[in-house]
């Protein structure tokens, strides 16, 4: 029932919001609304998801106290307000779900090389709108007895999670610009769609060597593009409509108006009883981690007022691609002790803003970490998916992903040299 409850708070969180974002309301009645849905759903997350936002809240708690005890100014739209379009935007893609219903009705098969392009494609494309639902869609339509092999199981994880190099629909864009700010999105853009072909071109050379013969792929059809490419539409419509508004805010209006008209007719009532009260709640550890981040966010920004980070970072003088790769890398090694990006991002944005960042280039070590450490390790939300859907081992995951990892980082590095000169 309390999973019921939270989800029609959610359902109205994101209308308050919208409220807030394009008719001025108070952004407070949303805020409430979230804080509520997650103190609904925290008790009931998973033993991993509960260990590590209770860490996190109480290292925010922490920071907090210490910094208001010494006389930090610290203001509650900081505390409270500051990842709200973020839980929003998460809660607005999630409708996609209503209409991906045909995308797991493709026909057909796509074999050997063609097979492996029309995946990498396909996961990449859809994945980058309807995010990691396509990985139920793809996997289902792929899996033999319920199991996948070594080479979809990386095509899935890393080519799914590369989309947030440049997807604006990936929650990753939400955090790049929030941490970010001032970040050029149509700058950026180009780079990261780059680096999702390179890593697109390292993983079908892997396939290569373990064999491209009797590889069964998902077929890329150009039906199952309509869902992606109207809303990327929509999207460029309202940016046009709305040049003040942020690309968090058009989506998070777009992506549920467009699921509405493109789900089926049939069984509609239940469809979208099912989004509120199950679909849902089961962003609760999202929402539980973002607004928790927001919190860690403002207690490390308290403590810098008080204490200048000015020694941690004495050996650097400025942010460039020395600076952009060893904080790249810093997230990739958390991620492998399964700390969730956003908690490392958060924590280290405010540190970084000290050395005076160009801040499309922190953006995009952003989500190139972001990308990178969820493609990569097997303590990932995306890559747990995998491992308990399709029965692959963490061990087998973690092996098959190293040597795509150290690849991918020295490419990101030659990416923040391309982009600097």
């Amino acid at each position: 029932m309390s999973r019921a409850v939270a989800g029609v708070l959610i359902l109205g969180m994101w209308l308050a919001n919208l409220g807030h974002l394009y008719l001025g309301w108070n952004p407070w009645p949303a805020a409430a609304l979230a804080w509520s849905a997650a103190l609904l759903l925290g008790p009931g997350l998973d033993t991993a998801a509960r260990r590590q936002c209770l860490i996190l809240y109480l290292s925010a708690l922490l920071m907090l106290a210490v910094a208001w005890w010494h006389g930090a100014v610290l203001t509650w739209s900081s505390l409270l307000l500051s990842n709200l379009d973020m839980v929003t935007l998460f809660a607005a893609v999630s409708c996609l779900n209503l209409a991906t219903g045909a995308l797991s009705r493709t026909s057909g098969s796509a074999r050997g090389w063609r097979g492996v392009a029309s995946t990498l494609l396909a996961v990449n494309l859809l994945g980058a709108v309807i995010n990691m639902s396509v990985l139920f869609v793809v996997g289902d339509r792929l899996a033999r007895a319920g199991r996948l092999e070594r080479r979809q199981v990386i095509l899935l994880s890393r080519i799914y999670c590369s989309a947030a190099f440049w997807s604006p629909f990936f929650i990753a864009m939400a955090v790049a610009m929030t941490y970010a700010p001032g970040m050029r999105f149509g700058v950026l853009l180009p780079f990261g769609v780059l680096a999702s072909l390179l890593a697109m071109g390292l993983t079908a050379l892997e396939v290569r060597r373990l064999g491209v013969e009797g590889f069964e792929g998902y077929p890329l059809r150009l039906a199952t593009l309509l869902l992606p490419g109207l809303l990327a539409v929509l999207v460029m419509v309202g940016h046009w409509l709305w040049p003040a508004m942020s690309i968090v805010g058009i989506i998070s209006l777009t992506a549920p108006l467009l699921s509405l008209l493109l789900m089926p007719s049939a069984g509609r009532t239940t469809a979208l009883r099912r989004q509120v009260t199950e679909r849902f709640p089961a962003m609760g550890s999202q929402m539980v981690l973002f607004l928790g981040a927001g919190l860690l966010a403002a207690g490390i920004n308290g403590l810098t007022q008080i204490w200048s980070p000015a020694p941690l970072l004495a050996c650097f003088s400025h942010y460039g691609v020395l600076e952009a790769t060893l904080t790249l890398s810093l997230i990739l090694v958390v991620a492998y002790a399964g700390v969730h990006p956003l908690i490392t991002i958060s924590s280290l944005a405010p540190l970084l803003w000290h050395l005076d960042p160009d801040p499309t280039l922190l953006g995009m070590t952003f989500l190139l970490a972001w990308g990178l450490a969820t493609g990569a390790t097997p303590l990932s939300g995306a890559n747990l998916a995998l491992l308990a859907c399709y029965r692959v081992r963490a061990r087998d995951l973690l092996l098959w992903n190293l040597g795509y990892a150290g690849q991918m980082l020295l490419v990101c590095a030659g990416l923040f040299a391309l982009y600097l000169w």
